[in-house]
């Protein structure tokens, strides 16, 4: 079935105390009575009627009965949004081959992105990865089911958007595969598809749902499969996914050649240990490289009421309809005397798409700021820190110290002290920010668009 991820943290200090207070309970230390342990979650009884199980039982006494197959898989994704056609619609082909007890082959294609190849021949498995063009060769597990169990196998099924039915006939047991997670399964009918009568299955899931045809005949095989639409969150919009699969070419014990299970790899491609280890490394070495990011990134930004030099008083909270910039400077920091224009053109540039900007001078008066101004010849609206409050609650150390803050309120970026690269990194910001998309690392399962890292 679809796979399931999740990343749990604890947090000692919880468990420690969870662990005390069990201690003194057991011990008997004046505390109350221990309350009664709850009861196992027992999942509710799957309603498979008996026309149906009868169907799929078919099936998976057809498929295990078969020393070998092959049979090609067709993914097509369609999206509700035209604009995000392109990104997140399209076809993904997998060529399957299969060969008991251990030999496998899978080939991804089509216009998607991501997959590889696959290949065991029953002595060594290669698995090639397209994006990186890496390979790995390790010994071949004994059974085909240990194989896709493998995390690249298991992504490879599933580039495209469902690898359900794949893993099923690739199960050694392809009914109980078929059935996990299943609440309540029925017929809803029959049906022509591309000229082969089937016998349509509908299932209720513990998410959602989908829609299984199986040929009716002497081979009972899987020839469309529908997962239930889903909804995901792409540039800020809600978008319907709609995936179908089919599946055709279909051969039975069929004469493998030798070199049908074996795959040579691209001119180029890098031979590792593990392709998944050396993407650890490559990601770690990245995060090395880049400057870490500053302590309120990712925080919502602080209430404070700046002055103006007009004496309008302006809060950075209250314009969720804009990106903000904030660059706090003054006129004896050097850097800052080279950063502030950049910024205030930078800013002045990108008006027109959303972005607010505040130059808050800290801590002087208004005839040194308007004097510096005028002979710096730089048009900006400054604003006043005149505390020292507003450094505080923004953790400024040092000048230069430019804020970027989304839409949403949240600081995206901070940039400290002046660099070469200031305007492009600042312009790439704000065009990120300005599609829609967050600077902010990505909590684990959060599928809002992300912009690589700036």
């Amino acid at each position: 079935m679809a796979s399931k991820r999740a990343v749990r943290e604890v947090v000692g200090i919880g468990v420690a105390a969870c662990a005390v207070t069990a201690l003194a309970l057991v011990a008997g230390c004046g505390g109350p009575s221990a309350p009664p342990r709850p009861k196992p979650f027992t999942p509710p009884v799957a309603k498979v009627s008996e026309e149906a199980r009868g169907v799929i039982d078919r099936m998976a006494g057809f498929i295990s009965g078969k020393k070998g197959f092959a049979l090609r898989q067709t993914t097509t994704a369609t999206v509700s949004d035209e604009a995000l056609a392109a990104k997140l619609g399209g076809t993904t082909e997998h060529l399957i081959r299969v060969g008991r007890p251990s030999r496998l082959f899978v080939a991804t294609g089509g216009d998607r992105k991501g997959g590889g190849t696959v290949a065991s021949d029953g002595t060594a498995l290669l698995i090639h990865d397209t994006a990186t063009n890496r390979y790995e060769s390790t010994p071949a597990p004994e059974s085909i089911q240990a194989i896709v169990a493998h995390p690249l196998v298991g992504g490879m099924l599933a580039v495209g958007g469902d690898e359900t039915i794949a893993r099923v006939l690739l199960a050694d047991d392809p009914a109980a595969a078929l059935l996990e997670g299943v609440r309540k399964l029925d017929v809803a009918g029959t049906g022509s598809i591309d000229g082969r009568e089937c016998v349509h299955l509908t299932a209720e899931t513990e998410g959602s749902g989908w829609h299984l045809w199986i040929a009716d005949g002497d081979e009972p095989v899987p020839v469309k499969f529908e997962p239930a639409k889903g909804r995901i969150s792409q540039e800020g919009k809600d978008v319907d996914v709609a995936t179908t699969v089919t599946l055709d070419q279909w051969r039975f014990d069929p004469e493998f050649g030798a070199d049908e299970f074996t795959f040579g790899p691209p001119e180029g491609a890098e031979k590792v240990a593990s392709i998944i280890a050396a993407a650890e490394e490559e990601a770690r070495r990245k995060r090395a490289a880049r400057p870490s990011l500053h302590p309120t990134v990712g925080f919502p930004a602080s209430k404070s009421t700046f002055v103006g030099l007009d004496g309008e008083r302006f809060d950075p909270t209250a314009h969720r309809e804009k990106i903000v910039v904030l660059d706090f400077w003054a006129t004896w920091c050097g850097p800052c005397r080279e950063s502030l224009p950049t910024v205030a053109r930078v800013c002045s540039e990108y008006a027109d798409k959303d972005v607010l900007f505040r130059a808050v001078n800290v801590k002087e008066d208004e005839e040194t700021i308007r004097t510096f101004l005028a002979e710096a010849a730089i048009d900006a609206t400054v604003v006043m820190d005149s505390t020292g409050e507003s450094m505080a609650a923004y953790l400024v150390d040092a000048i230069p110290h430019t804020v970027v803050i989304g839409k949403d309120g949240v600081i995206q970026a901070v940039h400290v002290g002046s660099s070469d690269r200031l305007e492009e990194r600042l312009r790439k910001q704000l065009d990120a920010l300005g599609e829609g998309k967050s600077l902010v690392p990505r909590p684990s399962g959060n599928m809002a668009p992300r912009a690589d890292p700036i």
